[in-house]
């Protein structure tokens, strides 16, 4: 069993092996300014003794509402190789159309005033709401001796839900169907951890798949401070179903430190995001982070799996994206296994899976599924080998 492979299996676990209230992850209230950027010694599941590991909380200091930023101060500063355990908030709840705030929202559909977030209620209280989008993004994290032009690995080692339940909105004229469903509407689904299910109506239940729809480097300083609703080379919003515990994905780095962030945790969501969002919900996320030098120059995230590699097109465009996603595919296929482009192109044809991961985020989102599985000497990623021409 790889390492990749004990990750998922680790992390399954973690997520429902302690039933509905046990398996949540803890921490409801706001932290005090001691408490926000612990460091604490973590015996790693895949063996790694005495690594330290460090956590960042969801405190009002250490979150952007609406924006990807990296011109805010880092909130942490972590080694290559370090292991970070990250506080998520959900957006839904406290949005301006929403009501006077998550407790009213959160209480008037059912759920105990006690399992609603202290944290999220002070984002909600303190934090402005000075971003174009909805999103609420826990970080900057400085990783140290990232620079320009190399290669972050990103290894999602644990996802926790923080609340048993998530919630969905439509919004007026937003979505995939906008002149049709032409009011807001917003429904909080309950979870059913012990049975890994999410309660949707009597006689429906959604399997959970949580996942982080937000991470991403920061932007190059020309782009700088970015609306958090269109992914981009980037990363951020890229909303791609299946990327959960288990998936590793590698980001061109454009800023000193990386400055990475995350949020917008989903519990489960369809390829395309059709009614504009997920099933939303707040996640403690534990990641792995790993500075590769003397890469290839990327432009374009990659992720894998065990069973299959990540390419991605993210264009306004659905048929721009889709060629992106293509090209992306062709790159990694001749820059990783040997092939030609033709035989790529024609492998592409044959085997790759080409989704649409969410049609609601500006940039459209194309992802292609390359199967490790059609190569007998495998497929790894060589990160320092990512580069974009073929």
């Amino acid at each position: 069993m790889n390492r990749r492979t004990l990750m998922k299996s680790a992390g399954i676990a973690s997520i429902f092996g302690a039933g509905t209230a046990t398996a949540l992850s803890s921490g409801h209230g706001t932290a005090g300014e001691d408490d926000d950027c612990t460091i604490e010694s973590r015996n790693q599941i895949d063996g790694r003794e005495d690594e330290e590991s460090y956590r960042v909380e969801s405190t009002t200091d250490n979150v952007v509402w609406g924006a990807i930023d990296p011109t805010k101060e880092p909130v942490k500063r972590v080694p290559s190789d370090a292991t970070v355990e990250i506080e998520t908030i959900s957006h839904e709840g406290i949005l301006e159309d929403q009501g006077e705030g998550p407790v009213e929202f959160f209480t008037n559909r059912g759920i105990p005033r006690a399992d609603v977030l202290d944290d999220q209620i002070a984002v909600h209280e303190e934090v402005p709401h000075d971003g174009a989008g909805p999103h609420v993004v826990t970080g900057p994290i400085y990783v140290e001796n990232a620079h320009p032009g190399d290669v972050l690995e990103v290894e999602v080692l644990d996802l926790e839900f923080r609340v048993p339940y998530g919630a969905n909105s439509f919004r007026q004229r937003k979505g995939g169907l906008p002149l049709e469903f032409t009011w807001n509407d917003s429904e909080v689904i309950e979870f059913d951890t012990d049975r890994e299910v999410a309660l949707l109506g009597e006689d429906i239940e959604l399997p959970l798949e949580p996942f982080l729809g937000i991470m991403a480097v920061g932007p190059t300083a020309t782009t700088g401070r970015v609306n958090s609703v269109p992914p981009g080379p980037f990363g951020g919003n890229i909303d791609i179903q299946g990327t959960g515990v288990g998936t590793t994905i590698y980001f061109p780095v454009f800023q000193p430190g990386a400055l990475f962030f995350t949020g917008d945790g989903h519990a489960l969501q369809g390829n395309g995001e059709v009614d504009l969002t997920a099933l939303e919900t707040s996640l403690t996320a534990t990641l792995d982070f790993t500075v590769h030098k003397d890469a290839a120059r990327m432009d374009w995230p990659v992720a894998e799996t065990d069973e299959d590699v990540y390419v991605m097109g993210i264009e306004e465009d659905l048929d721009v994206a889709m060629e992106q996603a293509i090209e992306e595919a062709i790159s990694v296929l001749v820059q990783q296994k040997g092939l030609s482009p033709e035989e790529a192109y024609r492998y592409c044809s044959l085997a790759v899976d080409f989704n649409i991961s969410q049609i609601v985020d500006i940039n459209k989102g194309i992802h292609g599924k390359i199967p490790k599985s059609t190569f007998e000497d495998g497929f790894e990623i060589d990160p320092r080998n990512l580069g974009e021409t073929f």
